[in-house]
């Protein structure tokens, strides 16, 4: 009886450690991260059986495709990795240029796998530009794909079918050593058609990923990049508050101003958007200081129409030293080249989900920074956050 009872007993032991283990979770062999842009709340019913984040922001201002993807592979915002913007001007050369993973200033998830498995975990990314693709992947991808016939409109099915050729090609998933797979759509198609075919390409990219690994050896992550872009064409009709800012007339303005107080001098060396660059030199070789410049800058600027704020930014990387923040509602214009410069404007909430791995379906109404994706993704394959990550796992 005493055998017998310890059999008994050994039989449950092992039971509730096989039920315990089942409820912790197997670590997934692969993580598909999708990031669609402009996604606001109406996600696709796809991830309904999911654990949904229904409020998740971008804890910082002037949010677009390249900074978005970079927060959400680093963990944390552009004051800290670096990538501002879409493109940004350079100081040297005073000519505007594009992001790269070089410029990354932190480590990424992908980082991140490559140093716990030594190289061992495969790290991919596709996408429409070839130019989003690098920054998701990070600093050592093994492969990137994107739209390579520029002359040809995206479409989000194709990019599916690439995605997919990718993950057989790269063997992604196919070991207990974890994979990362980042994938990127635009909001709509190039034909500007209603979801239908974003739908579906999402459908044929999780129920082909599904076929191919499992759904309980995939975690797929989704998300917005957290903006969309105004339409202001129809601001005049319905008399919606609206005006225009020029960026090279501010520019010029604010320069005739320190002329006015200074002597003459370029004091502003640059503009590119809503950011102005001063002339550190000429400011030194006058002996005024950043601070005093800023000052001024500030109190000329905010006196201007559609000016709401003016944030300084000196000695940040990629930015300009002053950030102007104009009113909601208005438009920006190069007032040389009278070409229109599209306004994001920033997502109150869009979704968050997470779906597969054995992840129970929930809707959960609580706020969410994206910066809570990496921890999260870094803790479910078993790595570290990347270095600047300074967030807890959402689970």
């Amino acid at each position: 009886m005493k055998n017998r009872y310890l059999y008994v007993t050994l039989l449950t032991m092992l039971a509730l450690s096989s039920q315990a283990q089942a409820q912790k979770g197997v670590s997934p062999r692969l993580v598909v991260n999708i990031t669609i842009d402009q996604l606001m709340n109406d996600y696709p019913t796809l991830f309904d059986d999911g654990l949904i984040y229904e409020q998740g922001f971008y804890p910082y201002k002037d949010v677009d495709l390249s900074s978005a993807i970079s927060s959400v592979v680093t963990g944390t915002t552009p004051f800290y990795h670096t990538i501002t913007a879409d493109k940004w001007l350079d100081r040297q050369s005073l000519q505007t240029v594009t992001p790269t993973p070089n410029d990354i200033a932190v480590s990424t998830l992908g980082d991140e796998l490559k140093l716990a498995t030594k190289g061992e975990g495969k790290v991919c990314a596709i996408a429409v530009k070839k130019e989003t693709a690098e920054l998701a992947a990070g600093h050592q991808a093994d492969r990137i794909a994107w739209s390579e016939e520029k002359k040809k409109k995206y479409n989000a099915i194709s990019l599916t079918d690439k995605a997919l050729q990718l993950l057989i090609e790269e063997r992604l998933g196919k070991d207990s050593i974890p994979d990362l797979l980042f994938v990127s759509y635009d909001r709509k198609d190039g034909n500007n058609t209603d979801d239908i075919t974003l739908n579906d390409a999402l459908l044929k990219l999780v129920r082909g990923i599904e076929h191919l690994i499992g759904k309980e050896q995939t975690l797929f992550v989704v998300t917005s990049t957290g903006y969309t872009q105004e339409n202001f064409d129809d601001y005049a009709r319905y008399n919606i508050p609206t005006g225009i800012y020029y960026t090279n007339r501010t520019a010029n303005l604010l320069n005739m101003y320190f002329g006015a107080l200074w002597g003459h001098g370029k004091y502003v060396e640059g503009a590119y958007r809503n950011q102005l660059y001063l002339n550190h030199q000429i400011l030194e070789s006058k002996r005024i200081t950043l601070t005093d410049a800023t000052l001024k800058a500030k109190e000329f600027l905010l006196q201007m129409s559609g000016i709401k704020s003016v944030h300084t930014h000196l000695y940040e990387q990629h930015i300009g030293d002053l950030v102007v923040e104009i009113n909601p509602g208005w438009q920006m214009q190069n007032d040389d080249t009278h070409e229109e410069i599209k306004v994001n404007k920033s997502l109150a909430y869009f979704p968050i989900i997470f779906y597969g791995a054995n992840i129970p379906a929930q809707k959960v109404t609580t706020p969410v920074s994206i910066e809570r994706i990496a921890p999260t993704i870094a803790k479910s394959i078993r790595i570290r956050a990347p270095n600047a990550c300074m967030t807890t796992p959402l689970f």
